[in-house]
C-alpha cells in the first residue's frame, strides 16, 4: 500500500543534475550509502545520501542502524568539500530545491499556512514556496543540522559520527545558537566562506521520507503523498545561491512505484 514504512532500495533512484560530474560512479545512478566524489563550478566535493526506509546493499546494516536507531530523522544527507570561490558568505548560499513546474493539488491555504508554519519551527529560515509559479523549498546553509568547518585533512571521516565544530567559522554558544544566528541573512553576511577550509554540511530530515516520497507532518498525524503533488518532477536535494538561485549543484531524486493505483 501506499502507506508501506518501507521501500525496495530501488525504487528511489539518485542522479546529478546538470554541470554536476560525478567521479567513479554513473552520474544517472548515484548509490546510496556510499561517499560519491563531485565536482561543479562553485563546490568540489563529495555527496553521501541514505534514506532510513531503503537500506543500500552497499551500506553495513549495523552502521545503518546505528545511524537511524533512536532517532527520528528519515534520511541523511552530507556534502563536504571546498568552495572554490572567494568573496562569498554564509548570507549567499541557501539548501534544498528550485523546481520548474508548479505543483499539483495544493492543500487549501489555511491547512498550507499551517504547514509551513510547522515547518518554519524546525527548520530556522526556511523559504516554503511550494505555491509559486517556480516552486522551492530552501533553507540557509548556515542553518543545516551539523556543521564542521576544518583544515584539509582534519575533516570528518565518519560520516555516522559528525559532530559539531565550528571553531574555525566563529564563536558560537552552541549548534542551535549557529543555526539560529546564521539562519538570519543580515547576521550570516558578517561570515566568510573560506576556500581554504574544509566544510562538511550535514542535514536530515523527520517530515520527509525520501524512500517513499510522503511528507509526515504534525508529528505522523498528516501523511502526504508526494507523487501527485510534484506532478511527474524529481525531488531535488541542491545548494543555490540566494540572491538569483543559480545551482551549484543539484542531486535529483526520482521514485518508481510498482504499484500506482
Amino acid at each position: 500500500s501506499d502507506f508501506a514504512e518501507s521501500a525496495p532500495a530501488a525504487a528511489t533512484v539518485v542522479s546529478a543534475g546538470d554541470g554536476v560530474a560525478i567521479e567513479g560512479f554513473p552520474p544517472e545512478k548515484i548509490p546510496l550509502g556510499e561517499k560519491v566524489p563531485f565536482d561543479t563550478e562553485v563546490f568540489q566535493g563529495v555527496f553521501y545520501l541514505r534514506l532510513r526506509n531503503a537500506p543500500s546493499p552497499n551500506e553495513d546494516v549495523d552502521r545503518h542502524s546505528a545511524y537511524f536507531d533512536g532517532k527520528k530523522r528519515f534520511f541523511q544527507c552530507v556534502v563536504q568539500g571546498r568552495f572554490k570561490r572567494s568573496g562569498m558568505n554564509f548570507s549567499d548560499i541557501v539548501l534544498g530545491g528550485v523546481f520548474e513546474k508548479k505543483m499539483k493539488g495544493m492543500p487549501p491555504a489555511a491547512l498550507f499556512r499551517a504547514i509551513r508554519a510547522f515547518l518554519e519551527t524546525i527548520s530556522p529560515g526556511i523559504v516554503f514556496d511550494i505555491a509559486a509559479d517556480r516552486p522551492k523549498v530552501l533553507s540557509p546553509l548556515g542553518a543545516c543540522q551539523t556543521m564542521s568547518v576544518d583544515l584539509p585533512g582534519d575533516e570528518p571521516v565518519d560520516f555516522n559520527n559528525i559532530t559539531e565544530n565550528n571553531a574555525l567559522l566563529g564563536n558560537f554558544a552552541s549548534t542551535g545558537k549557529r543555526r539560529k544566528m546564521l539562519s538570519k541573512p543580515k547576521t550570516a553576511k558578517g561570515y566568510k566562506i573560506d576556500p581554504n577550509h574544509v566544510y562538511t554540511i550535514e542535514g536530515y530530515d523527520e517530515t520527509l521520507d525520501l524512500a517513499t516520497f510522503h511528507q509526515v507532518l504534525f508529528g505522523g498525524r498528516m501523511r502526504v503523498d508526494l507523487m501527485p503533488v510534484l506532478d511527474g518532477q524529481n525531488m531535488l536535494l541542491g545548494m543555490y545561491m540566494r540572491e538569483d538561485l543559480q545551482c551549484v549543484y543539484k542531486l535529483a531524486l526520482t521514485h518508481n512505484r510498482e504499484d500506482q493505483s
